[in-house]
């Protein structure tokens, strides 16, 4: 089995440039007179690449979700999958730490702003408190 990639322009590539590309899973076989073949076993998604990068957040949602699928085939062995998520991982790879700090951050800053707009501004304790929570050591506020 292999991940064939089929990568599709955008129809104003000039403009856009950017890439689709669409991941699916494929199985090699010999038809009944012995000539190679292969088959498609799954569609495992699409991601775009814009200016020849794959943006931070689009890369972990396109690994979660052909993982999901993966994990839904229930004729693929254990090691078909590993392989799978490799050859995936090759050509769209998982964020870094870095990159989550990044997200994370941004993320926490959206919120922290959003509730200074509506009037329900938190504290610095309260911002910790929401953090520790996600630990499970102490419920929620």
């Amino acid at each position: 089995m292999y991940i064939r990639w089929v990568v599709r322009r955008h129809k104003n590539a000039e403009i856009a440039n950017t890439n689709f590309y669409d991941a699916y899973l494929v199985e090699s076989y010999r038809d009944e007179r012995g000539q190679p073949r292969q088959r498609t076993i799954a569609y495992l998604g699409n991601i775009r690449q814009i200016g020849g990068e794959f943006p931070t957040i689009e890369r972990e949602l396109f690994l979660l979700r052909a993982d999901r699928i993966l994990d839904s085939l229930p004729d693929l062995t254990e090691q078909d999958r590993q392989d799978a998520r490799a050859a995936l991982r090759r050509k769209v790879p998982p964020l870094n730490r870095d990159e989550v700090i990044r997200g994370f951050t941004a993320n926490l800053s959206w919120y922290r702003r959003w509730w200074e707009q509506n009037g329900n501004p938190l504290s610095d304790e309260e911002v910790l408190s929401i953090v520790r929570s996600t630990r499970g050591d102490i419920g929620p506020i």
